[in-house]
């Protein structure tokens, strides 16, 4: 018999599982940020018209702001995404219900009458979908369980259709650093979007991303370039040099196939290795050596490290999609929505 977990718990253990690789000891920091401009006012979103403004996100996720300390762009926003998202959640409750002339609560408990209860093929289906996060107990001993937590989301189900019936406009954007598109990339070069990607070949999160960039380039062939960039992390002792052996590679138009040789085979990582990669990639072995003895493209690597602490990386992998940045190892669907976003925009 396993022991008796809790869905909510099971279920947040994994959603924040890493998806990277951390700097470790490799002693890189980011770059500090701009804080929230007091005053600044800009509207965030609007809700049947009647704005939402940063000030007023700000106001409210104080407490949040102060502990999470967002001194990066990217945490400041994702804050400020999180409570824009709970202040929208309250007004489409209140303009609901008003319309209706009963409470929230009421409006909330009519919804999931409407909904109806949580059924035994519900319950399985999220079984089913769920089993290894849940750590492959059996149903029966989580079934109850399901159910409940199936019930108590459905309130936030009622929320969204709620939401969708409601005229909202967001217009909180997220920010967008630049960097520079330089290194081996696939894809056109005049590509509506660049993602610029900074990786590191002995992170496992690395390897794990990389079916999710076939089938990035494999869904938008001309919308999308994708750039490599190396950020080699101290505690990979054999990272920077792979990232040396692969832009050797990459000197004779053989740094993808060379590349994919590194990531499925990331506990070989040594210098016989590299020389038995470009011989299979078909390289010229003396001219590849001799890149590689002299480490050619040490001062690239460096630079792309030093760029990318600079644009606030910390671990591998880490993605900039037209310039917002994307950290971990995410899903594809992560990728394809704020790709969609971006092909909408331009």
């Amino acid at each position: 018999m396993h022991p008796k977990i809790s869905i909510q718990a099971a279920l947040a253990a994994a959603a924040l599982l890493s998806l990277a690789c951390q700097a470790g000891d490799e002693g890189g920091t980011s770059a500090p940020a701009a804080s929230p401009a007091a005053g600044s006012g800009e509207i965030a979103a609007r809700i049947e018209g009647v704005a939402i403004t940063t000030d007023e996100i700000d106001a409210r996720a104080r407490e949040e702001l102060f502990k999470a300390k967002a001194s990066t762009p990217s945490k400041l926003y994702d804050l400020r995404s999180q409570t824009l998202t709970r202040m929208l959640d309250e007004q489409v409750l209140e303009v609901a219900a008003q319309k209706r002339g009963v409470t929230p609560d009421e409006l909330i408990a009519a919804e999931l009458e409407a909904m109806g209860e949580v059924g035994e093929d519900e319950a399985r289906a999220f079984y089913a979908q769920n089993e290894a996060r849940l750590g492959n107990v059996e149903y029966d001993e989580v079934s109850e369980q399901i159910i409940t937590f199936l019930s108590a989301r459905r309130e936030g189900d009622a929320v969204e259709r709620l939401r969708g019936a409601a005229t909202v406009e967001i217009l909180l954007e997220p920010p967008r650093v630049q960097v520079a598109a330089t290194g081996p990339s696939r894809g056109p070069d005049d590509a509506r979007v660049t993602i610029v990607e900074f990786s590191d070949f002995q992170c496992p999160y690395c390897q794990r991303v990389t079916p999710t960039l076939e089938a990035i380039a494999e869904r938008y062939p001309e919308e999308v370039r994708i750039v490599y960039r190396n950020f080699p992390l101290g505690n990979h002792k054999r990272a920077t040099p792979a990232a040396e052996a692969a832009l050797c590679a990459d000197e004779q138009g053989k740094f993808w196939p060379f590349h994919d040789m590194l990531f499925e085979n990331p506990r070989e990582l040594g210098d016989d290795n590299f020389a038995d990669y470009a011989s299979k990639a078909g390289l010229d072995q003396a001219a590849f050596d001799a890149c590689y003895s002299e480490r050619r493209f040490s001062a690239q690597v460096a630079r792309d490290l030093t760029e990318g602490r600079a644009a606030g990386v910390t671990g591998t992998p880490a993605f900039f999609v037209n310039g917002v940045m994307l950290s971990g190892a995410q899903p594809k669907e992560a990728f394809f929505e704020l790709i969609d976003a971006e092909l909408a925009r331009n």
